[in-house]
């Protein structure tokens, strides 16, 4: 018998699960702004665009797709040298799909099961055994003309399987100065240098309207050592440099691990107790698509070639979900 181990609605996942839903910015630009989101469609919309001639700026577009995959789930604490992981399902049959305005709930013929928790410890954490291959693919208008239009290409849409993880400069460049690396930066001037999976060997502002969205393939591991500087505080793990629970841990070659802390899960922390057997674990993410000209899920990188604007990469982009674990029982009547 099939018991619902996740229920989603409106999907989407992150390395670091946001509560709160995206605040879409009212007055949308090429900058980054703090505390909202700029997507491409909102900028042609408003007719807002602005990029200097030789700067590369982003803005969000619409995920039709993202697949992933989930392994194994473990109850822990936050504590570092403490964990005390238990694993309470562990399967693979589990593939969430999601993108556009997609919902849905998710079923596993493998049961939540507590026995191998323990008795008195409060657990206060969840580690997640994700595939650290997303497969996804999306779309956008141009910034600066929304008859126009860029979508996930397939030149470099296969998993980057010929480069090492770390250091990033063995898998991203800048300006894609070399066609071998799958990843770009943008240039070293643009600021964070986070990563984008190139969408061709060079730039370019041919109008993809009349094309289809190919799905590429995005390495949470690889991407992950772009902001996960961090690889002493928490062993096995490399992290975010300000939130030791913002983090990235290897297992094998094609699944990793993230965790989700108490702040992200409601029914969190819990003490287990005699008799506790099973739960009910809730998964709850929004859709790419939330209104109109609001959208996340992809972000697009663009450059200003001396005035011609041209697309450059993508990124899988990843907000507003939230746990909620409950229903704390014994197995009885199952």
């Amino acid at each position: 018998m099939k018991r619902i181990l996740l229920v989603i609605g409106m999907l989407f996942v992150s390395q670091s699960f946001a509560v709160n839903s995206t605040t879409f910015c009212s007055s949308p630009t090429m900058a980054n702004q703090s505390g909202c989101t700029s997507t491409c469609a909102a900028i042609a919309d408003a007719g807002s665009y602005t990029l200097a001639s030789g700067s590369y700026a982003d803005c969000e577009g619409v995920a039709t797709q993202l697949t992933e995959y989930v392994y194994k789930i473990e109850l822990g604490k936050e504590t570092i040298g403490g964990e005390s992981r238990c694993t309470i399902w562990e399967g693979d049959d589990i593939k969430i799909e999601s993108g556009s305005e997609t919902k849905g709930g998710l079923y596993s013929k493998y049961p939540i099961s507590l026995k191998n928790c323990t008795v008195g410890t409060t657990y206060d954490t969840i580690y997640f055994t994700l595939g650290r291959h997303v497969d996804f693919a999306g779309e956008s208008v141009f910034p600066n003309d929304a008859t126009k239009m860029v979508r996930t290409a397939s030149t470099y849409a296969a998993k980057d399987a010929g480069h090492d993880d770390s250091p990033v400069s063995t898998w991203r460049d800048n300006e894609l100065a070399d066609s071998t690396l799958n990843y770009t930066a943008g240039n070293s001037g643009g600021g964070s240098g986070s990563p984008y999976k190139k969408l061709g060997a060079s730039i370019s502002a041919t109008d993809l309207t009349s094309s289809s969205n190919a799905v590429m393939s995005w390495d949470e591991v690889k991407t992950s050592y772009a902001w996960a500087t961090d690889s002493s505080t928490r062993p096995d793990f490399i992290c975010d440099p300000t939130d030791s629970t913002t983090c990235t841990g290897e297992i094998k070659s094609d699944r990793y691990v993230t965790i989700m802390p108490a702040s992200y899960t409601d029914g969190l922390p819990f003490t287990m107790k005699e008799g506790d057997e099973t739960l009910d674990l809730e998964w709850v993410k929004y859709s790419s698509i939330r209104g109109t000209n609001e959208s996340k899920g992809v972000k697009f990188l663009w450059y200003n070639d001396g005035g011609t604007l041209k697309y450059a990469g993508v990124s899988v982009t990843y907000d507003d979900a939230y746990m909620k674990l409950s229903n704390i029982r014994s197995n009885e009547g199952l």
